[in-house]
């Protein structure tokens, strides 16, 4: 190696210690907020679930639909402890079968995304976790393709009137083959030809690793673009918490404070003890209080 590219060498090297050291420093911006649905025994009422989070110093629950659920309960939970609603399915009904690749289903994705539209304001919630549909067998991918931008330019749109976003979830092709969108690398294409400010990404870590990988860099361009709105973490394999399976949380989690991110970090995991460990575990390797 000659004079100039050692010295291109060691500057790179620096370069990148420094912007660790950067990240590492920063402070969290990001709030977590706990999904109600993995990590608790299914007898235990979801009310009691939000109690049980705020006892642990979240600030922050999300779930999935309002079936099944004493959403009054739950509603005087919230209030009770103060807390914020981080995110609801969008579109129970329709996101994993016909969504927007079944040639005239818009409509029902769009009335879906509606009746969803209630139970969030109800909660003050913003972020409509949504699936644009299966795969179908028999209709060419370029026209699902094209009715899937159509139908989320018109669903920011109703988005928009109702003072909330809508938010793409990319699931994965190990657990969910038969799903159209299964990568970032997909959804970042769907977001940047949709273009409207009110249709965004959920970054599930869980799911992207199964699928994908890449995370760290993914997740950084996501959020320069503006196109993640929600992210969310469960480990692989097992999709309990941080520390379980392969993936490098405390690295990620140092990566997510570089860029400033500011939104919810969505907990949508299970537990390998109990509710309350896998949240000390999450706050501890998140670096948050």
């Amino acid at each position: 190696m000659n004079r100039r590219a050692a010295l291109s060498s060691a500057a790179l090297a620096w370069l990148t210690r420094a912007a660790v050291a950067q990240e590492a420093g920063s402070a969290a911006k990001f709030t977590l907020s706990c999904n109600l649905e993995l990590m608790f025994p299914r007898s235990m009422p979801h009310a009691a679930r939000i109690d049980l989070i705020a006892e642990q110093g979240l600030k922050a629950f999300s779930f999935w639909g309002a079936g099944g659920k004493d959403l009054a309960a739950m509603e005087a939970a919230q209030k009770r402890h103060g807390m914020a609603c981080g995110s609801i399915t969008g579109n129970g009904k329709t996101g994993w079968n016909t969504g927007l690749t079944k040639p005239g289903s818009e409509q029902a994705f769009l009335d879906d995304i509606t009746e969803h539209c209630v139970t969030a304001k109800r909660f003050g919630c913003q972020n409509l976790i949504c699936f644009v549909g299966a795969t179908q067998k028999d209709v060419p991918w370029e026209v699902q393709y094209r009715q899937i931008i159509d139908g989320l330019k018109r669903a920011g749109d109703l988005a928009e009137k109702h003072d909330v976003y809508v938010v793409l979830e990319p699931l994965n092709p190990v657990e969910s083959p038969q799903m159209s969108v299964l990568t970032a690398k997909d959804g970042f294409k769907i977001l940047a030809e949709v273009d409207h400010p009110r249709v965004k990404l959920d970054f599930d870590m869980y799911h992207l690793q199964l699928g994908e990988g890449n995370l760290i860099n993914n997740l950084r361009l996501g959020i320069s673009k503006g196109w993640i709105r929600f992210v969310e973490i469960g480990d692989v394999p097992g999709r309990k918490e941080p520390g379980t399976g392969e993936v490098n949380y405390a690295n990620i989690f140092t990566a997510l404070k570089g860029t400033g991110y500011s939104g919810f970090v969505g907990m949508e995991h299970g537990s390998s003890s109990t509710p309350e460990h896998a949240i000390q575990v999450v706050k501890k390797v998140a670096g948050v209080g």
